[in-house]
């Protein structure tokens, strides 16, 4: 009786082993998960000449899990007299001798799995006495309106910095900036104001008025 018993749980034992090689054989004991996205942060980024700062690269896998894999990215900076990236840290170094606005793009690679957007890092020497324009000032619904910002900069004065500039308008429903081009709703009415405002880097402009006519 004893032998028979011994025998049944050695039969019970290679049938739980095959079970456990089969199920090993199709997957695996453990399936690493896929990588199928990168998401890098900040997406936009204003630092002072010299600064640096710590991109953060976030994976996400098939499963659904998310991870940190700044370490294991490759970075890389679209202009590296702005900013310069570490290519293993993805620490952005400002140049320490910019003397105007300039932007580089940050991204990030894992394999054969990029970043789904870039990173905009502008490096701001001293920005001071910046003034936006608007021409015109008013116009009638749908029509456009075109915005243009100056500043000093660096001890350099009313330098063009329209294209990195970026627009605070009062009221979105009145007016909306695409650019440096505002379209006037046109769903406006006659009369109707909103405030517009430019911002690069840490100075911001006084506002300008927009009226509906």
């Amino acid at each position: 009786m004893s032998s028979k018993k011994s025998k049944l749980r050695l039969t019970i034992a290679f049938a739980a082993l095959a079970t456990l090689a089969l199920a090993v054989s199709c997957r695996g004991f453990f399936v690493s998960p896929t990588l199928t996205s990168i998401a890098i942060g900040p997406t936009t980024l204003p630092l002072s000449t010299n600064q640096s700062y710590q991109m953060i690269a976030t994976g996400t896998f098939n499963d659904g899990s998310t991870s940190n894999v700044t370490g294991k990215c490759i970075w890389t900076s679209s202009d590296t007299s702005v900013a310069s990236i570490g290519t293993n840290t993805g620490i952005v170094q400002a140049s320490a001798t910019a003397t105007t606005v300039g932007t580089s793009q940050i991204s990030a690679t894992d394999g054969a799995v990029s970043s789904t957007s870039q990173a905009t890092v502008t490096v701001c020497p001293a920005v001071t006495s910046l003034v936006a324009t608007a021409n015109p000032t008013s116009q009638t619904p749908t029509q456009t309106i075109t915005f243009s910002a100056t500043a000093d900069v660096a001890g350099q004065n009313g330098v063009d910095v329209t294209s990195i500039a970026t627009w605070n308008v009062g009221d979105s429903s009145i007016l909306t900036i695409s650019g440096n081009i505002g379209t006037i709703s046109g769903t406006a009415t006659v009369g109707q104001t909103t405030t517009v405002s430019a911002t690069v880097c840490t100075a911001t402009s006084p506002v300008i008025t927009i009226t509906v006519n």
